[in-house]
């Protein structure tokens, strides 16, 4: 039945996706975020929704586009994005060792992001579509939380699939959900009207819930990274102030032991303090700069840290206990950083560049900004979005530090939308002045 139901709703998508690029836009990220696996018990029947939203879409914009003051191929997420699959593939064709089975697949994919960067950039061009988007993607991953606290209560106690193939391990799942909670906490805190505010509570203890069930370290850092950041930079710090000091009252003594045991450990020490999960990380982590250092411009190619770091193992040994070393070793143990063991040691510079120019650049432009862009007539929302933006990126960067989170398209997408913020308030401005 369920099945059905999906093949008749594809006609339905096909024509809205062409007839309204917008929607068809909003069905592939949302497809990305509950991913169709996880309605069809881990079958490949749904995948046919990424490919029919994203050609209709495609079709649907190129038939509808219209001229904008925003010209695509003056953003400069448009060439850094597809600067960062060019690195990519550069990895792969200058590796030294064998590549891993599926590594052209996993290129491919971040050519199919560059396709999505395009579009959120022609198709989410003025401020009323901007904060449409941003809400219902809020409101996606207000349902994806949801479905998290249901499985935790039905025994899925780390939330593990929870994302799919796309982040399905519990670290993964927290550090997606740090990217967008504080954008839930400032419509909270600053929602026009009392829906927006609603919505931005509801939105805030899912998301919240769904992270603190994961019981992911990395994720409890960027949540704490994510909501300090968010405090300096909010228009409403007396009320996170007070919200949060409630929140942690009322909290606190509902954490059990066993998740309060492992918050613990995220505090390193030596010998037997030192958990080999967290332990065997600051290894990988030496294993990465030292590949780097042998392989600075390219690196090893993308997904081939694991195969890379094994002739690592002797520099290390006499420094690292043995049997950590033994742990970290393990043929399976993958780098868990983004960016130690992907970016640098797989990537190298031509990698690393272009990926720390998108994230620095957003907020160097933010930066930059004048306090009038923020002061203009319609503004003000636009501005709260962005807050709240750049406070989960900061915190998602600061989680992915413990992961391997490369190929998660999230980051990407939520810079492509701030960085469009920018300009839009950018535009906004001139014509007031134009105006006056």
């Amino acid at each position: 039945m369920r099945t059905l139901l999906f093949q008749l709703l594809l006609p339905f998508i096909a024509i809205l996706s062409i007839k309204k690029p917008f929607y068809g836009l909003l069905i592939y990220i949302a497809a990305n975020i509950i991913r169709p696996e996880m309605l069809f018990w881990g079958g490949q029947q749904g995948d046919i929704i990424f490919k029919l939203s994203i050609g209709c879409t495609i079709i649907g914009y190129l038939l509808q586009k219209k001229e904008t003051t925003i010209k695509i191929t003056g953003c400069r997420e448009f060439w850094l994005a597809l600067w960062v699959y060019l690195a990519i593939c550069a990895s792969l064709v200058f590796a030294e060792i064998s590549l891993h089975t599926r590594a052209w697949y996993f290129a491919t994919e971040f050519l199919k992001l560059w396709v999505l960067v395009w579009l959120i950039l022609g198709i989410v061009t003025n401020r009323m579509l901007l904060i449409r988007m941003q809400d219902l993607i809020l409101g996606v991953v207000s349902l994806l939380s949801l479905w998290g606290v249901d499985q935790y209560f039905r025994g899925n106690e780390r939330l593990e699939g929870l994302g799919g193939t796309a982040f399905g391990d519990s670290n993964g799942v927290a550090a997606f959900g740090v990217l967008f909670f504080p954008i839930a906490l400032n419509k909270l805190l600053t929602g026009e009207n009392r829906k927006q505010q609603a919505f931005g509570a509801v939105a805030t203890c899912l998301i919240l819930l769904m992270i603190i069930f994961t019981s992911s370290r990395g994720g409890l850092v960027g949540l704490v990274g994510g909501s300090l950041y968010l405090f300096l930079t909010t228009r409403k710090k007396k009320n996170m102030a007070v919200l949060v000091t409630m929140a942690v009252l009322v909290g606190i003594p509902f954490l059990t032991g066993e998740y309060k045991d492992r918050m613990s450990t995220i505090a390193i020490g030596t010998g037997e303090q030192r958990d080999y999960s967290s332990g065997s990380r600051l290894v990988m982590w030496q294993v990465g700069i030292l590949v780097f250092k042998d392989n600075p411009f390219f690196g090893v190619g993308l997904l081939n840290f694991a195969r890379a770091k094994d002739p690592y193992r002797n520099s290390l040994a006499g420094t690292v206990d043995p049997d950590l070393l033994d742990f970290t070793f393990r043929e399976y143990k993958v780098g868990h950083s983004t960016y130690f063991c992907q970016l640098l040691a797989e990537g190298g510079l031509f990698l690393t560049i272009p990926y720390f120019w998108l994230i620095l650049a957003l907020f160097f432009k933010a930066f930059l900004a004048k306090k009038g862009v923020a002061a203009c007539e319609g503004n003000k929302s636009l501005f709260d979005l962005l807050t709240g933006l750049k406070a989960g990126i900061f915190g998602h960067c600061l989680s992915i530090l413990f992961i391997d989170a490369l190929m998660m398209p999230f980051l990407v997408i939520q810079i492509v939308f701030g960085g469009q913020i920018i300009r839009i308030m950018n535009l906004k401005e001139k014509k007031t002045i134009i105006s006056n």
